[in-house]
């Protein structure tokens, strides 16, 4: 078979189509990191058209930024403000995730004393059983007063299952030690490799740790929304953090001093450990016994049985328990795994 010519058309025609297949604009980036979540305003309100079988001709009004006083869209922006979890209808407006979908003048002092006073006056004489024109009202607050709409995804708070999730996926990643595991699950969380490792994974997973810039306080923020903590977005919390970036040598024992001294009584405390316990409680340990290899015979046919072993480490080191405690490796009669 020939090689076609690298500097030929052929090139060109697959740039072209590669780049016809990348995403163009906010809306499009959908290939998030980890178990990280993001949405727009736009994706939301398209959900929540769906949801409630609101007529596609009125996207065009409401993307131009216009919200009626009618009934269809009062309900309309409820399900947004719940599907963006800006909004909820026990305690209304969560600031700190609806203030990242808009993005104030940077000239502008006064922004949040407007919307301050405009939530007091729009809320003070409002039906408090009708939650759709109540999350209208907040909204429309916001939108006249706050700053102008962000059009790109945000980062999308996760509820306490996903978090579970998130750690039963990290425990499983690093095989995490069935002893630890016991110790996490009754509430004990030993200062030892393991654990800051799986801290660390935790972090990554749930999008507020990223490999080269460290913590992201404003995702944290953001997470922590039902108790907002502006000790996250402290100039003090920055620079604490920015001091312990590459000082150990070790990312796990940075993840786990920035949780232990700077980051672990702020917003929801000590969350994670509350959610690792959960989700080790939850776990099951892979606990196979390796076999020494066998034969056997019978009248008619020879078969080998055959498991495979890893060495043992002195050490935590989860890159090379990728293979250790994790079951046997069959061999077929004909040879193939």
């Amino acid at each position: 078979m020939k090689r076609r010519n690298a500097s030929g058309g052929g090139v060109a025609v697959l740039l072209t189509a590669i780049m016809a297949l990348l995403p163009t604009g906010c809306d499009a980036l959908l290939d998030v990191p980890h178990l990280t979540l993001s949405k727009s305003f736009s994706r939301a309100l398209q959900d929540c058209m769906e949801y409630l079988q609101v007529p596609g001709y009125r996207y065009a009004e409401y993307a131009a930024n216009s919200f009626p006083d009618d009934p269809e869209t009062k309900c309309l922006l409820r399900c947004v403000g719940l599907n963006l979890r800006w909004w909820n209808d026990t305690t209304g407006m969560q600031t700190a995730v609806i203030e990242g979908f808009f993005h104030p003048d940077p000239l502008d002092e006064l922004y949040e004393n407007r919307t301050a006073e405009c939530l007091r006056k729009e809320l003070s004489h409002a039906d408090t059983t009708d939650c759709c024109c109540l999350a209208y009202d907040s909204f429309r607050c916001y939108l006249q007063h706050y700053g102008n709409l962000v059009p790109c995804a945000r980062f999308y708070p996760e509820d306490e299952t996903r978090f579970v999730r998130a750690a039963q996926d990290c425990i499983e990643f690093l095989q995490i030690p069935h002893k630890l595991l016991k110790s996490y699950s009754a509430g004990s969380f030993p200062d030892a490799p393991e654990t800051r490792c799986l801290l660390r994974c935790f972090f990554l997973r749930t999008g507020v740790f990223h490999v080269d810039t460290g913590f992201d306080v404003e995702r944290l923020y953001t997470r922590d929304y039902e108790q907002p903590d502006e000790r996250y977005l402290a100039p003090e919390t920055e620079a604490r953090l920015h001091k312990l970036r590459g000082s150990t040598g070790d990312q796990c024992t940075e993840v786990y001093l920035a949780y232990r001294d700077v980051l672990g009584e702020l917003g929801r405390a000590y969350y994670e450990y509350d959610v690792l316990q959960v989700a080790a409680a939850k776990m099951t340990v892979c606990e196979v016994a390796v076999e020494s290899p066998a034969m056997t015979t019978t009248s008619t046919t020879t078969t080998t049985t055959t498991t495979t072993a890893c060495p043992s480490t002195t050490e935590f080191n989860y890159k090379e328990l990728n293979c250790q405690n994790c079951g046997r490796l069959f061999i077929s009669n004909n040879g193939r795994v």
